[in-house]
């Protein structure tokens, strides 16, 4: 399950922290769940804004080559409470950092997938009336070496620039979190200087912990 808790310690503000099938990842929380949390910097800020990776995340990761068509859209449990929770707290915007390299390979167009988008919102929305995306940053590439394709820092950078954070302040971008399952996710927080990285048990998160 997927949901949203706040931890209000005597010497850490409200933070967040997600919980996926009752294992909780937190960026900043002495309060452990098991022995294969994974931490990002520690951060005392209350976020300004909160990128989140799509597929293994938001929605159940269907494996290559992603999600074609509306009918294999299914949120992850809770994600819509999960997103209007975080919401509620903080007043935050929430964007979606996600490669759709199925665009680019020609299996749908990029209508199609502003489509299944819609319909993602529309999931979100019935869950929970303050689940709302604030915008989505999307890439089609399929060039490894595309700047804004993950693992590499372009989106990030490009939200963090539309949403008001100065990327060159470190007291700005302790005030940023990115949530990811994967890898490619973590690597790219990382390379746009993210220090707030959470890395869940969805989709390839929990083999990640293992390894």
């Amino acid at each position: 399950m997927l949901k949203l808790y706040y931890q209000c310690l005597a010497f850490i503000p409200p933070v967040v922290a997600i919980l996926f099938s009752s294992k909780i990842v937190m960026t900043t929380s002495a309060l452990q769940a098991n022995g294969s949390i994974h931490f990002g910097h520690h951060s005392p800020f209350k976020p300004k804004l909160v990128l989140v990776d799509r597929d293994g995340v938001i929605n159940e990761d269907v494996g290559s080559p992603g999600v074609i068509c509306k009918s294999q859209f299914e949120l992850t449990p809770n994600a819509g409470e999960a997103i209007g929770k975080l919401k509620r707290t903080f007043n935050c915007p929430v964007v979606l950092i996600t490669n759709q390299s199925c665009v680019g390979k020609g299996l749908l167009t990029l209508s199609e997938l502003e489509k299944i988008h819609i319909h993602m919102r529309s999931l979100l929305l019935q869950e929970d009336s303050w689940a709302t995306i604030d915008r989505i940053y999307v890439c089609t590439s399929v060039e490894e070496r595309d700047i804004r394709k993950k693992p590499n820092p372009g989106m990030i950078t490009e939200a963090c620039i539309d949403w008001g954070i100065d990327i060159k302040s470190t007291l700005d971008m302790d005030c940023v979190f990115f949530i990811g399952d994967s890898l490619t996710d973590m690597q790219a927080a990382k390379r746009s200087g993210i220090r707030n990285r959470i890395l869940v048990e969805t989709g390839y998160g929990f083999d990640l912990m293992r390894d």
